[in-house]
């Protein structure tokens, strides 16, 4: 009877070990994309694209183990995603999908993206260089993007490049979205509409906040923090920041000793660097580009981070390595497992 039991209990699951729910969003990881409708955004444009028309080309094996760090993201932004706004703010927008149009060679399309956290800030009141009434509404924002990961080492002292070109990405369209969806927001909010406790989707106001129509959005910071099991590590535009290093001691008698009382190496982390915004629209316009040519001409293999990063878990290595060859490009980067041999 024993024995039949255990055999049922290892059967309930699948042999991966990873929860069914897990595992579903493994497997279908653009759900919540298709639905909204996205074709470009940071992800897509700075993703692989020769990996996007492969994948349709060839069939392939999911490692369901290495997908899972890009799912453990997204299991905490739906956690943190109804959490309230920080106090002493005027509220907070989190986990909204922004949209903008933006002209490329081949016509304008619309980019999107979803930051984390949208921190409203401050109110300010202007009226036009000739005096002309009504009075605008200037809204002061922060930009926080969260990200992820197993560890946090001593040697984590600058913000990842492409998360730093993500975060000003948010920052173009938060600037360009975000002042008539808030307008249109606070209208609702001021005839008293609520949801089951939850005020309005996606905004959040702290008590007594009644927000105007806005007429310009402006982004005073952008921060990006790292969140492993053990702590954060954070990242801001406003300026440099400390965090601890390594614990102080010394050998003595073959045996490292930690200084009594405990005290700990300062690590200096960089800013966070804001980029211009005719810069960052120049970044999105040649991304989308790149993205629709691929889809009439294989893009070329990646390089440098990306391909650290992204070719090692990559379910079309081989195909990949073995097209690349025959094309003549270098694929070392890709790590092609006949060469690992």
């Amino acid at each position: 009877m024993e024995e039949h039991l255990r055999c049922q209990m290892q059967e309930i699951g699948p042999p991966c070990q990873i929860p069914p729910t897990v595992l579903n969003m493994i497997l279908a990881p653009d759900t919540e994309r298709e639905k909204e409708g996205v074709v470009y955004s940071h992800s897509s444009i700075n993703g692989c694209h020769r990996r996007t028309v492969l994948s349709k080309d060839h069939d392939y094996f999911l490692d369901v183990g290495a997908e899972y760090k890009k799912v453990r993201g997204t299991i905490f932004h739906n956690g943190i995603s109804s959490e309230p706004a920080p106090p002493g703010t005027l509220g907070v927008v989190r986990e909204l999908r922004m949209s903008a149009p933006i002209n490329t060679k081949f016509g304008t399309v619309d980019f999107k993206g979803k930051p984390d956290e949208v921190v409203l800030l401050r109110m300010e009141e202007y009226i036009q260089v000739d005096g002309t009434l009504p009075v605008k509404h200037r809204l002061h924002v922060k930009i926080t993007d969260i990200k992820t990961t197993g560890e946090i080492g001593h040697d984590l002292i600058a913000a990842d490049k492409t998360h730093v070109e993500q975060v000003n990405s948010y920052a173009w369209l938060v600037k360009r979205f975000l002042p008539a969806w808030i307008s249109k927001q606070a209208a609702l909010w001021a005839g008293g509409w609520e949801v089951e406790g939850k005020d309005l989707e996606h905004l959040y106001l702290n008590r007594g906040v009644v927000l105007p129509q806005i007429d310009e959005v402006v982004v005073d910071e952008l921060s990006i923090v790292y969140i492993a099991m053990d702590k954060p590590r954070t990242f801001t535009s406003l300026g440099f920041l400390e965090a601890k290093g390594k614990m102080k001691g010394e050998m003595r008698d073959g045996h490292w000793r930690r200084d009594v009382p405990n005290a700990w190496e300062t690590l200096e982390l960089e800013p966070v660097h804001e980029f211009g915004t005719k810069f960052v629209e120049s970044l999105i316009r040649k991304g989308i580009e790149s993205q629709i040519e691929s889809g009439t001409l294989l893009a070329p293999p990646l390089v440098g981070d990306k391909a650290r990063l992204m070719c090692g878990s990559c379910p079309v290595r081989q195909q990949c390595c073995s097209i690349g060859k025959q094309e003549g490009y270098d694929m070392t980067e890709q790590r092609c497992i006949d060469e690992q041999e």
